[in-house]
């Protein structure tokens, strides 16, 4: 029986860190750790309770995403928890909405070199500030291989506003390019995001704990029947 349970717990283990396991060089911007440069040039650094309105950009490991507005207004851009929910996230008020002056968004590497951008999560992307989305949300994010000019462009879902969210899968024409960006059409008020996933492959979802336990019992199971099988 102990030997039995001694299996269980190995393979769940093991099934666990499948699950979670991160590609090497992978990298994972979650919008907490970094440094925040504010308008006024003052700096912060995310941390999972903090929220930084006005913000210019930001930086996390290699990458630099910045905001581009029109006035640099409070409501524009923020970053940290802005959701009051223990989670930074990156949120914005687009210039085609009722409270801020944002028409871009833009993140790059700081050596300018290549990347893979494979995936993010979209928190809002909503017509009505603060509200569900109304399926009129015309947002964008486009593609850059020369790190200037748009090489493709592609249509976002709308999204209620905050949590939960939508996962984003992106398709080879986010491979190897040196910047992407995002901005709206008419009639987008609030923009967020997190957790992008760059030079690794778009993660699957990621099963609930109670999956990894029931395939762990169901390796042993197995494991058993054939050692008693072969007996």
């Amino acid at each position: 029986m102990k030997a039995t349970s001694k299996i269980i717990v190995k393979l769940c283990l093991s099934v666990a860190l499948l699950a979670v396991a991160v590609p090497a060089g992978a990298v994972q911007i979650n919008f907490t750790g970094g440094t925040v440069v504010l308008a006024d040039g003052s700096t912060g650094t995310t941390n999972n309770s903090l929220n930084f309105s006005n913000v210019a950009y930001y930086d996390e490991g290699a990458f630099r995403l910045r905001f581009i507005d029109q006035s640099a207004t409070s409501f524009s851009s923020y970053i940290g928890d802005y959701y009051n929910a223990g989670n930074d996230v990156i949120h914005g008020h687009w210039a085609t909405g009722d409270y801020g002056t944002l028409t871009k968004i833009l993140v790059t590497k700081l050596d300018g070199s290549a990347f893979d951008l494979n995936y993010f999560v979209l928190t809002s992307n909503t017509e009505v500030g603060g509200s569900l989305a109304t399926g009129n949300e015309q947002a964008y994010i486009h593609a850059s291989t020369d790190g200037v000019s748009s090489s493709y462009v592609e249509t976002l879902p709308a999204e209620n506003w905050g949590f939960p969210a939508t996962q984003v899968f992106l398709g080879p024409q986010f491979d190897d390019i040196k910047a992407f960006w995002f901005t709206s059409g008419p009639r987008v008020d609030c923009f967020g995001m997190d957790n992008f996933y760059i030079d690794e492959e778009a993660p699957p979802a990621v099963p609930e704990p109670s999956t990894i336990l029931l395939l762990g019992a169901g390796l042993a199971g197995l494991a058993v029947w054939r050692k008693r099988k072969a007996a």
